[in-house]
């Protein structure tokens, strides 16, 4: 297994995987400051297996092998003294919790499964989350000069013996222009009237924060708590939220405030420098069912500008309110591979068949879509090119072997600075591992 394929193999909650009382930790290797765990070996065979836990010796021998690695990159991040914003990991560690709540269906679910709420788990795997991020941007500094030129790629499309070039499935290219209804001024001023009702209510004493959440609050992690989070480090929340908790006196309400989860109030339990406790509800402005109508009817008048005195793109750039496609003229961009061609069967069953009789050129009527957290908005596609299955080619697919011939080229960068840091760094492994085959020459020491 090349080293480069996993970087980070410790994803997140690979402490809280491993069973209690499961294994009697020691020291399984020393790279320079850091160090390894029998435990870390041990929660990555499970990251591994997914939970089973049984590996043969060649796995756990390449586990190790990539432990050793991510330390190895790890303490030369901080001898060079790399940072990473305690922002930027709250951030991280947010999304994913955010994903494993997704997959188990509810914070309940969620916090059942670990023994712990949101806020500890945060807590818990800030500094874990923090390594992690040192790792990548040390592996992105090792190959950040490595470039490919056309040259390069064509080699590398000659090298390939041409059985072996890959077979590319259908791929299509499309744009849309999105229209999202806008929330009325009078549902706002409602909101947050309603909010500040229920903000005075407490403040008076005629009722409780337990009642009132559970009752209205719109925030699932929260809502059946008091509508209250445990000690939080500074940054956990978003600016807007924060900003209302550092101004508000110990014990006391905020006014009613706006975020991007909608309209807020906070009650400040305790304030300890660089952390806080408190509580809130959170409500949001609904869009009414004809604003939904309005932006339909507005899509459809965009759609019949669109060749008469607008092109696509400028009707995508001037209308659309989809941000990360508006400023590419309406081009989807794949999120995977960064370029603008799509897998058609990777597509959703319902883009499938908008597009399933389209010629390039051809646009859709206004389609009502709803995203994830529930939203509803309009949509005309339009399909740019189809371009049918084949196998892959410089002409069509240049970026393909692109992609390949760079990564092969960092890789061989990144084997290098491994083998230069092996031999100026200090590394102690353990004799249980000695008897392992590796990539690179690690020491087999244990004085």
């Amino acid at each position: 297994m090349r080293i480069l394929s996993i970087v980070c193999l410790l994803v997140f909650f690979q402490v809280a995987l491993a069973q209690p009382g499961q294994v009697v930790d020691r020291i399984i290797a020393v790279v320079g400051n850091e160090v390894i765990l029998q435990s870390d070996l041990e929660s990555a065979v499970l990251e591994m297996t997914e939970g089973k836990g049984s590996a043969d010796a060649t796995m756990r021998c390449s586990v190790y092998e990539n432990l050793l690695y991510q330390k190895l990159l790890l303490n030369q991040s901080k001898l060079d003294s790399l940072e990473v914003s305690d922002g930027e990991v709250q951030s991280q560690v947010q999304r994913r919790i955010d994903y494993f709540i997704k997959m188990f269906g509810s914070v309940e679910e969620f916090e059942k499964y670990y023994g712990k709420s949101q806020a500890q788990l945060k807590e818990e795997y800030f500094d874990l989350i923090k390594d992690q991020l040192l790792v990548q941007k040390m592996q992105e500094s090792i190959t950040s000069k490595v470039k490919v030129t056309p040259a390069d790629v064509l080699r590398y499309y000659q090298s390939v013996p041409k059985d072996s070039i890959p077979l590319i499935g259908e791929q299509l290219e499309y744009s849309k222009i999105v229209i999202a209804p806008k929330v009325r001024d009078t549902e706002v001023q409602r909101v947050i009237h309603f909010l500040d009702s229920i903000r005075m209510n407490l403040v008076n004493g005629k009722s409780s924060m337990t009642l009132e959440a559970a009752k209205w609050s719109e925030d699932p992690g929260s809502k059946y708590k008091g509508g209250c989070y445990p000690l939080q480090r500074k940054g956990s929340f978003v600016p807007e939220y924060e900003a209302a908790v550092y101004n508000t006196p110990e014990g006391a309400y905020s006014t009613v405030f706006s975020s991007t989860y909608g309209y807020h109030f906070v009650k400040v339990t305790e304030k300890r420098g660089e952390f806080y406790e408190s509580c809130h509800i959170l409500m949001s402005a609904k869009v009414k069912t004809e604003d939904l109508d309005l932006a339909r009817i507005r899509l459809e008048g965009i759609t019949k500008m669109i060749g008469d005195t607008l092109t696509f793109s400028q009707a995508a750039y001037r209308y659309s309110t989809d941000e990360d496609s508006k400023n590419q003229g309406g081009k989807v961009i794949n999120q995977s591979s960064g370029g603008t061609r799509h897998d058609v069967a990777a597509l959703s069953s319902e883009l499938n068949l908008v597009f399933m009789s389209m010629k390039p050129g051809d646009k859709s009527d206004p389609i009502m879509i709803t995203a994830d957290d529930g939203k509803q908005s309009y949509v005309i596609y339009r399909l740019d090119n189809r371009l049918p299955a084949h196998r892959a080619n410089m002409k069509d697919d240049y970026e393909i072997f692109k992609q390949v011939a760079e990564a092969r080229a960092k890789q061989e960068e990144t084997d290098k600075w491994v083998k230069k840091r092996i031999a100026s760094t200090y590394i102690q492994t353990d004799v249980d591992y000695v008897a392992c085959s590796s990539q690179f020459n690690w020491p087999k020491n244990n004085p």
